[in-house]
């Protein structure tokens, strides 16, 4: 994932050391001569990159003598690499005290300008190209720093999407690979033209905005709303899927909910700024594809007018649907109910009993009107009948432009081009990026586990899986250790917090299965895929259906607990309420967040913390409403729930007060982000204290790295923790985050859970109730 009061900024000049400027000078030439060494070796020109070559720095605000019984420093290329990208990201002629983001962070932003193509630029998302760049071309391995200098020195060699198909080769990477290159193909893709989706529109009945027929008397609203949530893959008017049920997590339910909209949230629509800014491109968008669709006989002025009903449409959507503030209370949103009493609820001209029985045909399922669903938007089914009015020409040409509208990526340039105002729009890009990387992600997403075979045999050491195993211990006994001493939680309460942490699944790199060439399970969960190399267009429709029918075939089955529910070859990490389940794929466990070649501090900070984040959520304000079995259920004494409210409520206030200037002074949803602050503030104590520990258990010491002899290694996990949210965004693409986005922007998931943590202020020997980084008032839930 990837925004607490706007910081004034001022400077504080550390004095000058001329011990530290001598042994970075030593650091410099040890690292320019590395970087020579590992350019004559692998065969490549190294830039001047701030990230390799170090001349001169400043120490932090405060050192700490290195006793002689200290390991000496570490001088592998591992770890002038590490050193290398640590010290270059820092701007330590700035205060970290005043503002530690800046001194973390400020030469890496500095030196990382957005693309014309990019809405921002991160170090996730910098790790994020490094995969697509595995996946289409291979020189270094992923763990090599030249990635980080020479980003172009990569293109002249074969991906292992791009390698050719070996005779031995499993069905479903078969797949994966001609997928790939139908994607490649973009003269073939180009040469079709507006004929793919033509047949599309046509198989979807049809799309009167362009002058195809259309006879209200013989619409089938049920059937038809069912068809484009299971055949065409859009959430427009209804949402619609099969996954476990909250209350009994070993069961699979239909559940419906509430749409999503064409443009990003209902604020868009119902915010006068964000509707003013964002609108006009949105309709310009839908103006220009009708009319490059419909061609020669395009009529301006009906496009013009079911433009304007489309958007009226879904303000109308928009005003009916709840704000995601009000959704956060799992067991008040959840309404399980027959499909006879849903129809009773709601009322309407929608059969329910049709609809469901329709789109589950996809999986040869009959759904009776005793079927079991849970709604989470009752208040909303009630309206859409009085919504849609019996307008089904309106309906048909809005349903046609949202399966349209998703669809674009997948078209000739011609028609991709239509939507670039309004990406500038909402994102703030320009141009389109690489076609490379766009198949390798689209690749990645249809096919997410025979590329994640391709990835892990290629690239991922199995070290980094066993490292983050034994971490995943160390944190959860970290939490568990805070237990005992949180006076705010009642005994029962504590010890069933206790029960529901050592209930924590961790899933840790990848399947097994995706890696063993003598297990089916892989080639048999792609046997349905139809991939033609010269029709990517109608690839990708397959892939939506073949979706739909595997979420909905889980209806009849139990709920798998060991299922990935992510791809392996992705730089995330998650948290599943429902199977109180945490995630790590292969992509996330790589530098900077975790790196053999860096101390266990910085290890800590960084992949400790996102650990820490995610067990974490099993305990913030939607998490906490689950139990260590994945049922919806209250585990708390009313005393304790309304403590850790009060706590909540604090978060909730400090970050909402907190103004953006990227996002043109906009302030933070305190709300909409809560249960990612309670998830980050929990997070970095817990990889602190899981720390502290591990040097407990090892007297011999930490790993010292050349140019950071001079930092603690308490500084250097901060450094270490904050320097995974090194980024700057585009205006467009910051307002889009704080209106849609339940994570802080990456700056202030860095200052404020380290303002609340008074380890901070003491590492850096800030003055506390004085520096703006160790205020005398602070928020703790964890």
């Amino acid at each position: 994932g990837e925004s607490r009061e706007q910081l004034d900024v001022y400077q504080k000049t550390p004095k000058k050391n001329s011990k530290w400027l001598i042994v970075l000078g030593i650091v410099a030439l040890l690292m320019t001569i590395a970087t020579i060494v590992l350019a004559v070796l692998y065969g490549t020109s190294v830039g001047n990159n701030k990230s390799e070559v170090v001349t001169t720095t400043v120490p932090p605000k405060t050192t700490t003598t290195i006793a002689s019984t200290v390991p000496t420093i570490c001088e592998t290329d591992e770890c002038v690499t590490a050193a290398a990208r640590i010290v270059g990201a820092m701007n330590v002629a700035a205060d970290p005290c005043t503002d530690f983001f800046e001194y973390a962070c400020g030469t890496w932003n500095q030196d990382h300008i957005i693309a014309d193509d990019q809405s921002s630029v991160s170090t996730f998302n910098g790790l994020r190209e490094d995969v697509s760049k595995v996946l289409k071309s291979k020189h270094f391995p992923i763990t090599d720093s030249h990635r980080f200098s020479n980003p172009q020195c990569n293109t002249n060699f074969t991906g292992v999407l791009e390698k050719p198909i070996a005779i031995s080769e499993r069905e479903s990477i078969r797949k994966a690979k001609n997928f790939y290159s139908s994607c490649m193909d973009t003269a073939a893709i180009d040469a079709l033209g507006s004929t793919p989706v033509s047949n599309l529109i046509a198989q979807m009945g049809g799309w009167p905005v362009i002058g195809n027929a259309f006879n209200a008397s013989t619409f089938k609203l049920s059937e038809t709303l069912a068809k484009f949530n299971s055949i065409y893959g859009t959430y427009a008017v209804v949402s619609m899927w099969v996954s476990a049920d909250d209350k009994i997590s070993t069961e699979n339910i239909i559940q419906l909910d509430q749409p999503s909209l064409g443009m990003p949230n209902r604020d868009y629509y119902l915010d006068a700024q964000k509707f003013t800014a964002t609108a006009p491109a949105y309709k310009q968008y839908m103006t220009d594809m009708m009319t490059a669709i419909a061609g020669a006989t395009a009529d301006a002025t009906a496009i013009a007018a079911v433009v304007e009903e489309i958007v009226d449409f879904e303000i109308t959507l928009a005003n009916s649907m709840a704000p995601d503030s009000e959704r956060r209370d799992s067991e008040a949103l959840y309404k399980k109910m027959t499909v006879k009493e849903l129809q009773t609820t709601t009322g309407g001209d929608i059969d329910w009993q049709i609809y469901l029985d329709s789109a589950l045909n996809v999986a040869s399922i009959d759904i009776l009107e005793t079927e079991n669903v849970v709604v989470y938007a009752t208040e909303f089914l009630k309206n859409i009948s009085d919504i849609i009015g019996g307008r089904y020409e309106l309906l048909q040409n809005y349903l046609v432009w949202r399966v349209v509208k998703d669809r674009t990526s997948y078209m000739g340039a011609d028609l991709r081009a239509t939507r670039a105002p309004y990406t500038e729009a909402t994102s703030g890009t320009t141009s389109e990026q690489a076609r490379w990387r766009t198949c390798s992600d689209t690749t990645n997403s249809n096919f997410p586990m025979p590329v994640g075979s391709l990835f892990v045999q290629d690239s991922f050491p199995a070290e980094n899986k066993n490292a983050t195993v034994q971490m995943v211990e160390d944190i959860r006994s970290a939490f568990k250790g805070f237990l005992p001493s949180n006076d705010w939680m009642d005994d029962p309460t504590k010890a069933n917090a206790e029960d529901k942490a050592n209930l924590i699944n961790p899933i840790i790199g990848y399947p097994d299965y995706i890696t063993d060439i003598n297990d089916p399970k892989m080639d048999n969960d792609y046997k349905d895929v139809m991939v033609d190399v010269g029709a990517y267009f109608s690839n990708i429709q397959h892939l939506y259906e073949l979706d739909s029918k595997t979420s909905y075939e889980k209806l009849r089955k139990p709920v798998d607990f060991e299922e990935w529910i992510t791809a392996p070859a992705i730089v995330n990490a998650f948290y599943s309420p429902s199977r109180n389940q945490i995630v790590f794929p292969a992509g996330i466990l790589q530098p900077p967040f975790y790196d053999a070649g860096q101390p266990f501090s910085m290890n800590y900070g960084a992949i400790g913390m996102v650990i820490g984040h995610e067990i974490t959520h099993g305990f913030d304000d939607s998490g906490a409403q689950f139990d260590g079995y994945g049922n919806l259920n209250n585990w708390w004494s009313n005393s304790s729930k309304q403590n850790f409210d009060v706590r909540a409520q604090c978060m909730i206030d400090q970050y909402s007060s907190i103004t953006w200037d990227t996002a043109g002074g906009l302030n933070l949803n305190g709300e909409n982000t809560l249960g990612e602050n309670i998830a980050d503030n929990g997070g970095i104590r817990e990889a602190y204290d899981a720390y502290k520990r591990w040097q407990l258990a090892h007297p011999e010491g930490d790993l010292r790295l050349p140019g950071l002899g001079e930092f603690t290694h308490d500084q250097l996990f901060f450094i270490g923790y904050s320097q995974v949210w090194c980024g700057t965004y585009k205006e467009a693409y910051a307002v889009r985050l704080i209106t849609t986005d339940s994570h802080s922007p990456g700056k202030f998931r860095v200052l404020v859970p380290s303002q609340n943590f008074p380890e901070f202020g003491d590492a850096f020997n800030c003055q506390k109730g004085v520096d703006e980084m160790y205020p005398n008032d602070i928020c703790r839930v964890w």
